[in-house]
């Protein structure tokens, strides 16, 4: 008896689907448009459609996964000190996984990554288990010098995302571009 042929992996088209929602292609573009050159990225749907696209429309920008919040910080801060502008897609939930590393990393040394946190725990929240890190992500990088600002509409993103990416490399600091669930929800 002979083993079944082995099926590959393939995205889900469920999770990222041929029409964009109308928030991702913008955040592409100011992340494009700011030279990051490398994103590192721990699994989440809203942001697999930033993945997508930045496959299909900025193929020069890599793409690494990481297990955790945290080891996506480590990977980052390689990948500046080696003379690449690094971004970080993450759910904002990992925030508190990841918040010893920006503070003692990322702020002690001025290594700035751009954070793309897609929001969890906001007004509206299915998920009760996501509100109470929802409620601290403001407070988090507010207390740990982060820079932050949220995208509330689509016309906005590129803007806000360049905005966020100005800061961070001039600075020389982390900083976050946030995009709530109000906004991905609709995806």
């Amino acid at each position: 008896m002979s083993d079944p042929p082995i099926t590959p992996i393939t995205q889900n088209s469920d999770s990222c689907s041929a029409v964009p929602p109308p928030w991702a292609p913008p955040v592409c573009a100011g992340l494009a448009a700011s030279a990051i050159g490398h994103v590192v990225y721990v699994p989440d749907n809203p942001l697999s459609h930033l993945l997508a696209g930045l496959s299909r429309d900025y193929p020069h920008i890599r793409q690494t996964p990481a297990t955790r919040e945290e080891e996506a910080v480590g990977i980052a801060s390689g990948l500046y000190l080696g003379g690449v502008r690094p971004a970080v897609l993450m759910q904002s939930s990992g925030l508190g996984n990841c918040a010893n590393a920006i503070g003692s990393l990322l702020v002690a040394y001025q290594i700035p990554v751009v954070f793309v946190m897609s929001v969890r725990g906001d007004p509206g929240e299915w998920n009760c288990a996501q509100v109470p890190m929802g409620r601290a992500v403001h407070p988090i990088l507010d207390s740990l010098g982060v820079p932050h600002a949220s995208v509330d509409r689509p016309e906005e993103a590129e803007s806000i995302v360049r905005a966020i990416c100005e800061t961070a490399f001039s600075a020389r600091v982390p900083a976050a571009c946030l995009l709530p669930r109000r906004l991905t929800a609709g995806e």
